[in-house]
């Protein structure tokens, strides 16, 4: 089951994509918020598949909200679906990009498109994941063998100091 978290200021756009993500995917999980702020809180709270953030805010839109998103060790995992109401406006599709976000959609929002991204964005967040996961077990494994190697050079230095103590005892004790 999908979660998805849709942030954007006004109730009637809330209310339609809750109902058309419901109906595209009868399974998920829709939770809302009405600004970035409630927005970022409730993304640390519930850890969603994809956030659908409106760009048009009060308080901070959504660039600011996604450059939070992102710097946010817990949530920068969590793709992010901007959403705007003119298809044509470049100049903010190129900014959602560059603040982090992983997609773009025009209103109206087509249903099929809309779940494609989602469906895509889940899987996005599956690999974010797996490979922030893999990347800390490597570091891990390398902080334990890095610990191996220091304590066998310990090891060894101690065991070479013992062998030149020895020698040097062997040779004062040596009639020559």
């Amino acid at each position: 089951m999908a979660r998805i978290l849709v942030i954007d200021d006004n109730a009637d756009n809330l209310t339609t994509f809750e109902a058309v993500i419901r109906e595209a995917l009868a399974d998920a999980e829709v939770l809302t918020a009405r600004s970035g702020e409630e927005g970022i809180a409730r993304a640390i709270a519930a850890d969603p598949d994809a956030i659908i953030l409106d760009i048009i805010m009060p308080e901070i839109d959504g660039f600011e909200t996604c450059r939070r998103l992102k710097r946010d060790e817990r949530l920068r995992d969590i793709p992010v679906i901007f959403l705007t109401a003119m298809r044509s406006d470049r100049e903010s599709r190129v900014k959602a990009l560059e603040v982090g976000a992983e997609a773009f959609l025009s209103k109206p929002i087509d249903t099929i498109e809309l779940t494609a991204q989602i469906g895509a964005m889940v899987k996005v967040k599956t690999a974010n994941r797996l490979l922030r996961d893999e990347n800390g077990r490597l570091e891990r494994l390398v902080a334990e063998r890095t610990a191996e190697l220091e304590r066998s050079k310990l090891a060894m230095l101690n065991l070479l100091e013992d062998l030149t103590a020895e020698n040097e005892s062997r040779r004062a004790q040596s009639p020559d």
